[in-house]
């Protein structure tokens, strides 16, 4: 007679809202809704062409300033505590909308994503700052080029060889052009978010846990 084989306990994620469950965590900027619209409506525009892509929902748009991932909650609080004082540093500016491109390239494309322009030596001395206020808190800091930009979408996996000629032709759609041509949307910059992502089966659930006015 055959012994049963013994069952495995599937073992399950981590309570996200437990509290001892280390926080995932990033600082941004918040789009207003008039960029959320222009998102929306480009994304729309993308989707007719049957890319494998996972499309970001507008009304989550933002400017990622720093990721930090996965933080401790005491590490968490010591963030929330300090970044009101760099963030006061910085007067308010202004940024706008600008191309559609993709990261880290047309041929190896990971990400879609909206460029802004504007006043981004404003924006870059604001990431700076911050940077140098995570780096003593002994976050470790990405030091490549800070790129800004709004993500519309990313790449699933296993996307077929023509996805680089295949998103470079949704890019180059008239409609989709034309949108981009038309009209900039203006971003006025008046606040940074300290965000924690709960990732969820319908994807990434976003709630500012703090936020901090820039008053020059």
């Amino acid at each position: 007679m055959r012994k049963p084989k013994p069952k495995f306990k599937k073992e399950r994620p981590p309570d996200q809202h437990a509290v001892d469950t280390d926080w995932r965590l990033f600082i941004a900027l918040p789009m207003p809704d008039a960029v959320q619209e222009r998102i929306a409506k480009t994304v729309d525009l993308l989707s007719d062409h049957d890319l494998p892509v996972r499309w970001v929902a507008a009304e989550s748009a933002h400017l990622t300033l720093h990721f930090l991932g996965e933080t401790p909650t005491e590490r968490a609080e010591l963030v929330r505590m300090g970044l009101g004082t760099a963030v006061s540093r910085h007067a308010p500016f202004a940024l706008h909308t600008g191309d559609l491109g993709v990261f880290p390239g047309i041929r190896k494309p990971r990400v879609i994503w909206q460029g802004l322009n504007g006043q981004t030596e404003r924006l870059a001395a604001l990431h700076r700052e911050i940077g140098r206020q995570l780096v003593q808190l002994e976050f470790e800091v990405d030091d490549r080029q800070f790129h800004p930009h709004v993500t519309l979408g990313r790449v699933r996996d296993n996307p077929p060889a023509s996805l680089g000629v295949d998103i470079q032709h949704a890019l180059n759609d008239r409609r989709i052009a034309e949108l981009v041509m038309s009209s900039r949307v203006e971003i006025p910059i008046t606040e940074v978010l300290l965000v924690r992502s709960f990732l969820e089966r319908g994807g990434a659930r976003h709630v500012p846990i703090d936020r901090y006015p820039l008053r020059g």
